[in-house]
């Protein structure tokens, strides 16, 4: 009977643990000019993307975009949002945003690196044919 008290209780007690409130990043608008709010999110960004955390970075960087589409900062965020995808072997994520940025910014000279980047993360997709199973046909 006392083991099945004592495990109980050791029952309530991981599942009070496991739902314990975990600290979550909100991104914040604190400036009042909007060139002032896009570099902002840009450099969060890329101290996020410096920090690991490649997701919250990617989300920083679309937000520049969808501040100023307009601006030079935009078509850099878009392409550090593929970038931090690709770091971290997110591979259709970064291909999702360079088709973006291939279809928003034709024109852009950095498109050659997107390409680059977008072949890339194709080619790293491909399996390797040695590892293919044998079928004996």
């Amino acid at each position: 009977m006392k083991i099945c008290n004592f495990l109980l209780i050791l029952l309530i007690y991981f599942g009070l643990i496991s739902c314990s409130e975990k600290q979550e990043k909100i991104s914040l608008i604190k400036e009042d000019n909007l060139e002032m709010q896009m570099i902002e999110a840009y450099n969060e960004g890329f101290e996020e993307f410096n920090n690991g955390d490649i997701f919250f970075a990617a989300k920083k960087f679309n937000e520049v975009e969808l501040l100023y589409p307009q601006s030079i900062w935009a078509p850099r965020s878009n392409l550090m949002a593929a970038y931090s995808y690709y770091s971290q072997l997110y591979f259709t994520y970064a291909i999702v945003e360079l088709e973006r940025f291939l279809d928003k910014y034709k024109n852009h000279p950095n498109t050659d690196y997107a390409y680059y980047l977008l072949a890339i993360c194709h080619y790293n997709q491909i399996t390797d044919e040695k590892k293919r199973p044998r079928t004996n046909c």
